[in-house]
């Protein structure tokens, strides 16, 4: 089992527990997910735990997959990337997006055109 934090817009958080639930080898381990899940506001109060929890996710991730559509600004995944970097984990990002930049083409980091292409790479490896 692979385990992945994914960055993406929170609102993207019913589409990782339905993708987790459909594919047992991926396991999406984002404590984030959760959170919006049980309503926890994103205030500033929460962002301090909420930024500790995200950087032990994301240094004990196998992968992280940064997910976003056209026209919409990534800011925290864009941090995430930048954690994942520095700890030597394998980034995913999905489609063509602005705000991947250059960083996009370091050599821990692989492009995938689509979310399935990126979800089969998970199953292959």
């Amino acid at each position: 089992m692979i385990r992945v934090y994914t960055a993406s817009k929170l609102h993207y958080a019913p589409l990782w527990r339905k993708i987790n639930e459909e594919n047992p080898h991926i396991f999406f381990h984002a404590r984030w997910i959760k959170h919006v899940a049980i309503g926890t506001p994103d205030s500033p109060e929460n962002a301090i735990r909420f930024w500790v929890e995200d950087e032990e996710d994301v240094r004990t991730a196998d992968a992280v997959l940064i997910y976003a559509k056209p026209g919409e600004h990534l800011r925290g995944a864009l941090v995430e990337a930048g954690i994942a970097l520095a700890c030597g984990v394998q980034i995913i990002v999905v489609g063509e997006h602005p705000d991947y930049g250059t960083w996009q083409y370091h050599p821990r980091v692989k492009r995938c055109a689509t979310l399935a292409a990126a979800l089969e790479l998970f199953r292959t490896g």
